[in-house]
């Protein structure tokens, strides 16, 4: 690219982001559609990645945090859909004036973006398995497609709307790509259950591993054992875990 195209294409950028300084283009009559394309496209996309945040602020605030967004915001990502990761950080940076009354949307941005994240994520490779235990000493196979997000305000659970600073306090929540299905499901966790998650993501462990390690939060092993094994069974009914290796 010469240094006259990449100038236009900066120049187009600032005035499609301010409308300010419209530069000189081969059909000149046509260049300030591009401004209001080039909006469109990135309202629709936040609008449809964000629609929880959305009806929480009202229409009012959040038009303006998407213009402030599209106005002052140099996006750094060629791919359109990535667009709200670069919204959640946005929010995160600017000193918008409502955010102390709604304290937790940074983890509600955080919460809606993951989805689109996990959904769009490349499929990663998984070993074989079998959904049949042969014995207790059979490895775990995880479903590798899982992110964990670690919030004080229980976003995965309630309307923004109901949400207070009573509910302040430490929540987990997995969001993850059905094997079968390839839809996302979330899941609310307490942190045990997310170490064995993340346990058994960093390599294969079996289920008397995972109870070694739950024994740590609790001395009754017949309690512990119990514990394990539904939680085996709410993991390979949710495709957290998939099956045995082979």
């Amino acid at each position: 690219m010469d240094n006259k195209t990449f100038s236009l294409q900066t120049d187009l950028a600032l005035y499609c982001r301010t409308g300010l300084y419209e530069p000189q283009t081969s059909i000149q009559e046509h260049t300030f559609h591009y401004r209001r394309l080039v909006y469109n496209v990135i309202k629709d996309t936040l609008r449809r990645a964000f629609p929880m945040t959305r009806k929480l602020i009202g229409k009012r605030r959040w038009k303006k945090m998407v213009m402030h967004f599209f106005e002052y915001h140099k996006c750094q990502t060629p791919q359109v859909w990535k667009l709200p990761q670069e919204f959640s950080d946005y929010y995160q940076q600017v000193n918008f004036p409502f955010k102390k009354k709604f304290s937790f949307l940074v983890t509600l941005l955080q919460y809606e973006w993951l989805e689109i994240e996990v959904f769009m994520m490349e499929d990663l490779p998984i070993d074989e398995f079998s959904i049949e235990k042969k014995s207790q000493e059979d490895r775990i196979i995880p479903n590798p497609e899982i992110k964990i997000l670690s919030t004080e305000y229980p976003v995965h659970l309630k309307n923004g709307k109901e949400i207070t600073e009573e509910d302040k306090g430490q929540y987990f929540v997995s969001v993850h790509r059905d094997f079968y299905t390839k839809q996302i499901q979330f899941n609310d966790l307490s942190y045990p259950f997310v170490e064995i998650i993340l346990k058994a993501n960093e390599g294969c462990f079996s289920r008397k591993d995972f109870i070694e390690l739950l024994a740590k939060y609790d001395s009754d092993r017949e309690k512990i054992m119990k514990l394990y094994q539904d939680f085996e069974q709410f993991a390979l009914q949710n495709t957290i875990f998939l099956g045995y290796q082979i």
